[in-house]
């Protein structure tokens, strides 16, 4: 599918994720994550953008941003990981490129996809097992979002401009798991969900065919996941899979 270009994308939220050169881990001292989230809050004020969600972790950072003008992002992000590259180099004293390429953007084209997005922003430390919950991690602004009981009104009301979403026809439901950047990701994604669901209904190691029938069923719910990925995960040929997605 060819690329289409931001410019042309009618919504108004990005999730947008940066990462370390060579996945290097850039952020992996405090005072960088510091450092990185006094230039979000300083360089947001600077631009008709507003930041609804990021968590930081060691090698990469994850961002949501409203703004109604493309440009005005692409500055932001620019200003943003130009002045942590001369931070970095600086307090390091190394030369050379400190970002991977240039950053991700994934346009929201939905409220659940942005509602969805901000669940895998805030998770990523608690997937990583750097925490238990969210709310423990001090380098994302999940303490804004705490105590809202509804997630949507409080965005709109912070924002007060315009939302637009395209129009979409036939909308799928939109994942947390979409958000997954590589192969690898969506493993350990689907690695977890099997084992908080064999947690929930005191599956032992032993599972029998109607254990295993549910959990393929279960992911497949789930994650965006093709039935030779998910063989390869759970060690079962192509055509179980297939055999128990009939039952």
């Amino acid at each position: 599918m060819p690329r289409i270009a931001r410019n042309q994308i009618q919504t108004t939220f990005f999730h947008n994720m940066t990462q370390g050169i060579n996945k290097e881990y850039i952020f992996e001292e405090n005072r960088c994550k510091k450092k990185y989230m006094e230039l979000l809050q300083k360089e947001v004020n600077e631009f008709d953008i507003k930041l609804i969600a990021f968590t930081i972790m060691d090698n990469h950072a994850h961002i949501l941003l409203y703004t109604e003008n493309i440009n005005h992002m692409s500055l932001f992000m620019k200003n943003i990981n130009a002045k942590f590259a001369m931070y970095y180099n600086y307090i390091y004293k190394r030369v050379g490129i400190v970002f991977r390429n240039r950053y991700k953007s994934q346009p929201i084209l939905s409220e659940k996809q942005l509602l969805n997005c901000i669940r895998y922003i805030f998770n990523n430390p608690v997937r990583a097992k750097i925490v238990l919950n969210p709310e423990e991690y001090v380098y994302s602004n999940f303490q804004e979002f705490k105590k809202k009981d509804n997630i949507l009104d409080e965005i709109y009301k912070k924002i007060n401009y315009s939302i637009k979403f395209p129009k979409i026809n036939n909308e799928k439901l939109i994942l947390e798991s979409d958000f997954l950047d590589t192969s690898e990701d969506k493993e350990i994604f689907i690695k977890q969900l099997i084992n908080n669901y064999e947690k929930e209904h005191n599956l032992t190691i032993c599972r029998n065919r109607k254990d295993m029938e549910n959990i393929v069923k279960y992911i497949k719910r789930e994650v965006n996941v093709s039935n030779i990925a998910l063989a390869d995960i759970l060690q079962l040929s192509k055509s179980t899979i297939a055999q128990y997605l009939r039952m």
